[in-house]
């Protein structure tokens, strides 16, 4: 039995749905962050600040944020209409070892029960891929992967 093919307008609703929960996440967890530092400076001595290691994990979760809503933003830019047949950004890229969606760094998202893989084109397992189509090969990690359909 042949599967049926995953729709591109899926796998890019299932990315931006898993984007959303992701930024929700940090969002929480920043406003957390916050009200702990703010309301712990209003109770404690000069003397006794709170502590620079939970400013600067406050620092590095707002750019952390700000990357997330950058690729966010990524993700809004793709046409999931748009047919493609060679591997460039939007593009779903089946191979014998795994599905990728040429997006944002989103690892493992689930549609139907399978598993498709979000890369960035700055991902260097991209730069091997880019710009070939069905039938083609590439070689990463010692693995070689053979393409099988680009859409």
């Amino acid at each position: 039995m042949i599967a049926l093919r995953l729709s591109k307008a899926q796998i890019l609703q299932a990315c931006i749905q898993k984007q959303e929960r992701t930024i929700e996440d940090f969002e929480r967890g920043i406003a957390e962050l916050k009200t702990q530092l703010y309301s712990q400076e209003e109770i404690e001595s000069q003397e006794h600040r709170p502590s620079p290691e939970r400013r600067e994990l406050l620092l590095r979760m707002e750019h952390e944020l700000g990357f997330l809503n950058y690729e966010m933003a990524v993700l809004r830019q793709i046409e999931a209409e748009k047919p493609l047949d060679v591997v460039d950004l939007g593009a779903v890229v089946v191979t014998n070892q795994r599905t990728f969606f040429i997006s944002t760094s989103l690892e493992r998202v689930e549609i139907e029960g399978r598993t498709v893989i979000g890369i960035s084109q700055k991902a260097p397992i991209y730069q091997v891929m880019k710009g070939k189509k069905a039938g083609q090969f590439f070689n990463y990690g010692g693995v070689r992967f053979a393409i099988l359909e680009v859409y």
